[in-house]
């Protein structure tokens, strides 16, 4: 991160993690390890974030969601990141980011590799995403639309689960089958949070009409 000019780490729930060997290891970035935001959750570390890109590895393309390279990538940070907060998600070394955690990224990216030999280790794959970026120039204007954050979508995601559930329309069984789908097609779109608001809104009028229909009032 400090050989490619990126500043803000955030961790999450990373156990004895300060310890002298991480500072022999940080040398001249120890300031930057020192300045590091510590979560218990990635729903907390995501909190106020706008644009959230998961990491992803060769074993899981098969996922529906498109996945951008990192070229990709770094000209979408080039598109939001003068004006917006944008978050690059790692996951753990050894499993990666859970299908759950890849669900709730807008976008995902992978590292192209040799099919025989995929695997890369955190470091590497922090340094070849990082050294896009860098490449990619400085980031350009995307224009005064605010985007919603990350606790704004959340929220919007879980009053339509609570509302498609009740009127029958997810299956109570497996209701994340249908949601991811939800998922991607509204990740894909730049929401505001007057998109946000709106959204959330329809849910709690159809709510509303569902409730009265079970009362057996006219709506």
């Amino acid at each position: 991160m400090k050989n490619m000019g990126l500043q803000h780490l955030k961790l999450v729930s990373p156990g004895e993690w300060f310890n002298e060997q991480c500072r022999r290891m940080a040398g001249k970035a120890i300031e930057l390890v020192q300045s590091a935001q510590i979560y218990s959750s990635l729903d907390e570390a995501l909190t106020g974030e706008n644009v959230v890109i998961g990491t992803t590895s060769a074993r899981k393309r098969k996922a529906k969601q498109r996945i951008h390279t990192p070229r990709e990538i770094a000209e979408l940070l080039r598109k939001y990141g003068k004006s917006h907060r944008v978050a690059l998600v790692f996951g753990p070394e050894r499993s990666g980011l859970t299908d759950l955690q890849l669900a709730r990224c807008q976008h995902l990216v992978s590292i192209p590799s040799n099919l025989e030999h995929p695997v890369l280790n955190l470091s590497q794959a922090v340094l070849v995403l990082a050294y896009e970026i860098l490449s990619s120039g400085p980031t350009k204007s995307r224009g005064s639309l605010p985007l919603a954050s990350d606790e704004e979508r959340e929220q919007m995601f879980s009053d339509m689960q609570r509302v498609l559930l009740e009127i029958g329309f997810l299956n109570p069984r497996n209701p994340s089958h249908i949601m991811r789908s939800i998922r991607r097609f509204l990740g894909r779109a730049d929401l505001t949070p007057r998109d946000v608001q709106i959204l959330r809104g329809i849910m709690t009028q159809m709510e509303w009409y569902a409730s009265e229909r079970a009362a057996g009032r006219p709506a």
